[in-house]
């Protein structure tokens, strides 16, 4: 009896866990709580105030990494695990990958294209990487890129995967899942950004979540994302500043 008793609350729970409005706004507001913890970590091991914290992140920026993974990636990768979710279900598989592939391209070499013209380089308005010597530059490098690369353009399609499933527009590629994520995550920037690049990575998420929607596939726009985004390109620039 207390085993069969035991066996429905486990039920119970994965039932919650694995409901797509329990998932959605749990991981809209673990993206704020997340943050919060991971900064007073670091406040507390510091031995710094708030102020001094944030200004410590803003001349040691690859200190964020911690909280990225923790905010951004960790709690939809152990629902995604505890659930048992097919991958399928957020693009990453063989199916739709040649067309996700190739739109992504044209979407990396029009944006650099477009750079180079008004710019004259690739990117500009980074600050210069500062110096780790190694082992810290490899490190602060890998879990950099991995966080603001593909772990950030996951979280996002799991949003809209799961929010698609709240309004039933999976199949849909101008759905309410991927327009709601764009706007809740541009307005997610401000907190970090100005409204400008706000606007900018909310863009380029809407082009990249369309490419993701027509192909079904995640892969092309993974792969973009860490080639375009600027936070990248700043934590590679360590391993030669």
């Amino acid at each position: 009896m207390l085993r069969k008793r035991g066996k429905n609350e486990i039920k119970k729970q994965s039932i919650i866990l694995c409901n797509p409005v329990f998932r959605v706004v749990t991981s809209w507001l673990w993206f704020i709580v997340g943050g919060v913890l991971v900064t007073l970590i670091i406040l507390a091991g510091y031995g710094l105030n708030f102020a001094e914290v944030i200004e410590l992140l803003g001349e040691r920026r690859y200190l964020a990494v911690y909280i990225e993974i923790v905010s951004v990636g960790l709690l939809p990768l152990v629902l995604t695990l505890i659930c048992r979710d097919n991958l399928m279900m957020y693009g990453l598989g063989l199916k739709g990958l040649r067309g996700s592939v190739s739109l992504s391209r044209l979407f990396v070499v029009v944006l650099f294209y477009i750079a180079l013209l008004a710019r004259g380089q690739l990117m500009s308005g980074l600050s210069p990487s500062p110096h780790l010597n190694f082992p810290w530059n490899i490190w602060y490098v890998i879990p950099g890129v991995f966080a603001w690369g593909p772990l950030e353009v996951f979280f996002f399609f799991w949003l809209v995967a799961n929010t698609d499933r709240i309004f039933k527009s999976v199949d849909k590629i101008v759905s309410w899942g991927l327009i709601l994520t764009v706007v809740i995550f541009s307005l997610a920037h401000i907190l970090t950004t100005d409204i400008f690049n706000a606007l900018y990575t909310g863009a380029l998420f809407l082009i990249l979540g369309l490419i993701y929607k027509y192909t079904k596939n995640s892969i092309g726009p993974i792969i973009a994302w860490t080639l375009v985004n600027g936070q990248v390109w700043f934590m590679v620039g360590m391993l030669w500043s």
